[in-house]
């Protein structure tokens, strides 16, 4: 079966695709196929390690836990990062280079996905995080897979929210609007991608009605 293309601007004036086709191809590109082959290698390790104990359970909830607050993080200050002058030097940071182009093609499929030196160098960082504060390996591979798991979520929603797929459940329906205000409305809000518990404490989950269309939406204010 051939998966339809899915990497023009949506005008749901078509059919919209199946859960399946999409997922056809959000395969294709590297980082889900990374991170999916990564997944299934953690869980492998996790599964021959044994040893489980409440601790397993509970590693997976402080991940999902601290996600939202993750995501607006990054977005906030590393993604909408502006170019400035440090010490006579220009420093533009290449994670916000790739989400500036993502904001200006929307549409474009492989500028949604993270690119692969900031995958690898934020995979490192997080390793060498839960190495330090994990006291058994059982539990830094439980992290680990819990992490692994989280990202390839993060990718894959993204990723359907800049397709043509349609929103059917509540909750899909919710992030869809959520992220396409902030892509269209105004790029200082709605910094969630998965999930928006971070705008709500952090103040950047305002009534729609409310915000004004920002002319720098697509461009983030940089030309």
């Amino acid at each position: 079966m051939t998966a339809p293309s899915l990497d023009r601007e949506p005008t749901h004036r078509g059919k919209s695709p199946s859960l399946f086709a999409a997922a056809l191809v959000f395969l294709r590109f590297t980082s889900p196929q990374a991170l999916l082959t990564l997944v299934i290698a953690a869980l492998a390790a996790r599964l021959a390690l044994g040893g489980f104990t409440g601790w397993d359970l509970l590693l997976p909830l402080v991940v999902l836990a601290a996600q939202p607050f993750i995501e607006w993080l990054i977005h906030v200050y590393i993604l909408h990062f502006r170019p400035r002058s440090l010490f006579g030097r220009a420093l533009d940071l290449q994670a916000a280079q790739a989400h500036r182009a993502h904001h200006r093609a929307p549409w474009q499929l492989d500028l949604i996905f993270i690119p692969k030196r900031i995958g690898l160098v934020g995979l490192v960082v997080t390793a060498l995080g839960w190495w330090l504060v994990t006291p058994t390996v059982q539990l830094f591979a439980t992290a680990m897979l819990a992490t692994l798991t989280m990202a390839l979520t993060y990718e894959w929603i993204h990723y359907l929210t800049h397709t043509n797929y349609r929103p059917k459940s509540a909750l899909y329906r919710r992030i869809w609007r959520y992220h396409r205000l902030h892509h269209f409305k105004n790029e200082r809000y709605w910094m969630g991608v998965t999930m928006h518990l971070g705008d709500r404490v952090l103040g950047t989950m305002p009534d729609p009605a409310t915000v004004e269309t920002s002319p720098t939406a697509r461009t983030l204010g940089i030309s």
